[in-house]
């Protein structure tokens, strides 16, 4: 298992690699980990670790299974008025070979055992196993609006065997792109990554896109989920190191005040 942070929040962050913003300067941090398929189960376990070690509400999930409320089941397509949005494909059109349709449409699918290495994740809730997933169809890209949900500071998904073909994978949220999120090298047939996306601020609007600069290399999405986390409190030795900080720049501004 491997974990990039795209951004750190705080000053006593020890390296800050990216930093975002979306429309409305609203910051935002992505979180990214990494595992092999035969290691879905630790990716399941880094959500309930992320639902548990928070205080959550305004809750929202999908599955993408046939008894969510928006009644999807496998076959559908570019799904609309999900428990967490709307979905459609963006890009150069699929053609590869495990494309169904025309190719030009986002599709929920279950065939798990194709031999491309795409296949449903798992939710928070251990008691609900889904068979379905959102697969990209071999188009370039997902592109998910989020709205009329309420307010939200979190979002959180599988992505299921991206950059295995050479791509260069990527999501863009609201306006900040992070780009090359699964590396340069070829990844593994059906690895799978867990993103969490974590906002400064509440927002009830927020556009996401996510897929390769290239198509043809098909990438699913699964255990979508959408919600409003309080912050999360400083550990007592990050708030002793402000402290110190705060003191230090007291003494600086006094003595300069004595110079002066």
């Amino acid at each position: 298992m491997t974990s990039i942070r795209a951004y750190v929040r705080g000053a006593v962050a020890a390296a800050v690699l990216f930093s975002a913003s979306t429309a409305g300067a609203v910051g935002v941090s992505l979180d990214l980990q990494k595992f092999e398929r035969s290691d879905l189960v630790s990716a399941q376990g880094a959500m309930r670790n992320f639902v548990q070690g928070h205080s959550i509400s305004n809750l929202h999930y999908e599955n993408f299974e046939s008894n969510n409320a928006w009644n999807g089941s496998f076959g559908t397509t570019n799904p609309k008025n999900t428990g967490v949005g709307n979905f459609k494909a963006y890009g150069t059109t699929g053609s590869g070979h495990s494309v169904v349709g025309d190719g030009a449409s986002l599709a929920v699918r279950n065939d798990a055992a194709m031999p491309w290495g795409r296949y449903h994740a798992n939710t928070p809730d251990e008691s609900i196993v889904g068979g379905n997933w959102l697969d990209s169809n071999d188009n370039q890209g997902i592109k998910w609006r989020i709205k009329d949900k309420g307010e939200f500071n979190a979002i959180s998904f599988f992505v299921v065997d991206a950059a295995d073909v050479g791509g260069k994978f990527s999501i863009k949220v609201g306006d900040k792109k992070f780009s090359n999120l699964a590396g340069n090298t070829r990844l593994s047939n059906g690895n799978i990554h867990y993103v969490t996306i974590m906002l400064d601020e509440a927002v009830d609007d927020l556009t996401i896109k996510m897929g390769h600069n290239r198509n043809n290399d098909g990438f699913g999405i699964d255990g979508v989920m959408v919600a409003k986390v309080a912050p999360v409190p400083l550990p007592p030795a990050a708030a002793l190191l402000f402290t110190g900080i705060a003191a230090l720049a007291g003494i600086r501004h006094r003595r300069k005040s004595a110079k002066a």
